[in-house]
C-alpha cells in the first residue's frame, strides 16, 4: 500500500511511480536559486506557486521570474511551484479526485469532479457535477467524461486504494505526454 505523509511526498511518490505530471518541485521560499532552476529546466506559459504545508493554503499564478520572486514574499516555508494547466483548459475533459477501493465483491468507486473548462483541484468541491459512491460496475460512473481514460490509467498503475488528484485530457500532456496526469497523491493527509 502507498503511504503519502505531506505534499513533498506526494511529488517524491508519483515520481518513484513513474506517473504522469505537470512538472513540479518543492522548495524552501528563501531558495529563489531552486525556482530560477526550475523554471529554467521546465519553460512554460505559467507556473503555479502553492503553499505546501497545508490543504488550500496560499496559492499565485505566475509568469516570469520576477513574478516569482515577487511572490514568494507571500509565502513561508516550503512552496510548491509546477507549470500551470491553465493555459490548456480547452482541452480538459475532467478535474477530480478519485479512490477506488477493492473489495470482495467489487470495487467501488468514490470520485468529486467537475468537466467544465473553470474547474480546478480548488473548486471542485465547492459546486461538483459528479460526487459520486459507487460500485464501480456503475453505469452513471461510465457515463462521465474521461472516466474510461481514468479508470484505465488506475487500472495499469494499480492504484487502488488512495486519492488521486488529477486531470484528464483529450491531447497527450505532462511529463509522459498521456492523456491523464495526476496532480497529488493523497493517504495520510
Amino acid at each position: 500500500m502507498i503511504d503519502v505523509k505531506d505534499k513533498k511526498d506526494s511529488i517524491r511518490t508519483i515520481k518513484e511511480l513513474g506517473l504522469n505530471f505537470f512538472p513540479q518541485d518543492v522548495f524552501d521560499h528563501n531558495d529563489f536559486e531552486g525556482f530560477e532552476g526550475f523554471v529554467r529546466k521546465y519553460p512554460a506559459q505559467e507556473y503555479v506557486l502553492r503553499d505546501a504545508s497545508k490543504a488550500k493554503g496560499n496559492f499565485v499564478y505566475t509568469s516570469s521570474l520576477d513574478d516569482i520572486r515577487a511572490a514568494l514574499a507571500s509565502f513561508s516555508g516550503d512552496v510548491t511551484i509546477a507549470q500551470s494547466y491553465r493555459p490548456l483548459k480547452e482541452d480538459l475533459v475532467l478535474v477530480g479526485d478519485i479512490k477506488v477501493t477493492r473489495g470482495a465483491f467489487g470495487d467501488t468507486v468514490d470520485i468529486t469532479a467537475r468537466d467544465d473548462q473553470d474547474a480546478t483541484q480548488r473548486n471542485i468541491y465547492e459546486n461538483p457535477k459528479y460526487n459520486l459512491h459507487a460500485s464501480l460496475e456503475d453505469n452513471k460512473l461510465w457515463d462521465i467524461p474521461g472516466f474510461s481514460k481514468l479508470m484505465r490509467y488506475i487500472s495499469d498503475h494499480e492504484l487502488y486504494g488512495i486519492i488521486l488528484e488529477f486531470l484528464v485530457y483529450d491531447i497527450k500532456v505532462g511529463v509522459n505526454k498521456e492523456n491523464v496526469a495526476i496532480t497529488e497523491i493523497r493517504s495520510n493527509y
